[in-house]
């Protein structure tokens, strides 16, 4: 049964005891007369008798079934099954033999399971029952939150050993209860440092928790060495973009031909569909005169519409120029017919020819018309 050196809130300090908390059994098992059973330590095997021992004398699988039937070595009648009392945990190697100085790794491991450092295991003094009282941190922690965040291991329950120490583990039991929380221990020069209650023994965090009824009080000293965190989820894409990899810039697609449409030079003439009728009507030069006089001619100002197909535009811009150049060459036909009106007609351009060198290119125009 320890002993605890132990501080309170006003820096008083008193060493009191810490109990095991008994487990009473609800539960009793008998045998077949109805006598009370007990649990016992039986000797299974050697280490003379082990399967590597066997398979190492034996000189492999093959040959082990022959050497047990010829040897008989594989129990040993004398040991096993005998009751053992009183006994102790030793180190041995792969030889099975005894070993006494060993090296101990303690293994870091963080909130999923995996392994984060080694380091050598360090023999720790006990720092329950020092100069330095195991001493209240000041952080409360609710009930709630204590449950949802440590793994409690074991726990002890301190007790007092005379009235003075009743006095005062009364009024620290009082304060928690009222409290609802649980107070967190520390040890050491600091007053922070994880218990440790033997030496080498595995460092655990103290949670004080108090109850009373009436003029009777109960201090539980909570024990634990494991802490709950939620893992941390990270966005997909954020770990995917934080992964390094090697970047490769994807070569220009194909601009597709029918995908851009291609716009034609203004002075390039479409080819005339199958289904357009050519006039056989050739206008006069009152109707072409007449006809330009009417076309409104937008200002400056004037919103033209859009033009949405070009194609009809040309056409109709190359049908017209044609009509206007063969009724010139028919009015040029005219005026060399009758010798007069040639200069009203054609005031802007050159004079006409004589009516042999006129006559092939006049040919030539109506044939291509």
């Amino acid at each position: 049964m320890p002993t605890i050196n132990l501080r309170d809130p006003r820096n008083r300090d008193a060493t009191v005891s810490a109990e095991p908390v008994a487990q009473i059994a609800t539960v009793r098992y008998v045998d077949t007369t109805g006598a009370a059973t007990k649990l016992q330590h039986v000797l299974k095997s050697t280490s003379e008798h082990t399967l590597e021992r066997l398979l190492a004398k034996a000189g492999g699988e093959d040959q082990i079934t022959q050497h047990l039937i010829s040897e008989d070595t594989d129990t040993d009648i004398e040991r096993v099954g005998m009751f053992l009392k009183g006994a102790n945990r030793v180190y041995v190697n792969e030889a099975g033999e005894t070993v006494f100085r060993i090296a101990q790794t303690e293994i870091i491991r963080g909130p999923m399971g995996e392994e984060k450092a080694r380091r050598p295991r360090k023999q720790q003094s006990p720092n329950i029952e020092t100069e330095f009282p195991v001493s209240w941190t000041g952080r409360l922690i609710k009930k709630d939150d204590a449950i949802r965040s440590f793994v409690f291991s074991s726990k002890l329950q301190i007790v007092h050993i005379n009235g003075l120490t009743y006095d005062f583990l009364y009024a620290m039991a009082k304060e928690l209860a009222d409290a609802k929380s649980l107070m967190l221990l520390g040890g050491g020069k600091t007053g922070k440092e994880p218990l440790v209650f033997r030496r080498g023994a595995t460092p655990h965090r103290g949670f004080l928790e108090g109850r009373i009824d009436g003029e009777r009080y109960v201090l539980i000293l909570h024990l634990s060495k494991l802490e709950l965190k939620r893992p941390v989820v990270q966005d997909a894409a954020a770990v995917v973009a934080s992964e390094p990899r090697d970047v490769a810039v994807p070569a220009p697609a194909p601009i597709s031909p029918a995908l851009v449409p291609l716009e034609k030079p203004a002075d390039t003439v479409p080819p005339l569909a199958a289904s357009t009728a050519i006039p056989t009507h050739k206008p006069t030069v009152a109707e072409v005169l007449a006809a330009t006089a009417n076309t409104p001619t937008p200002g400056p100002a004037a919103s033209v519409p859009a033009v949405k197909d070009k194609t009809a535009v040309a056409i109709k811009t190359s049908k017209r120029n044609k009509i206007a150049a063969d009724v010139q060459t028919k009015t040029g036909s005219e005026n060399g017919k009758s010798g007069v009106g040639s200069a009203q007609a054609t005031s802007d351009k050159a004079p006409p020819k004589s009516r042999a060198a006129r006559k092939p290119k006049t040919e030539a125009t109506q044939t291509k018309s």
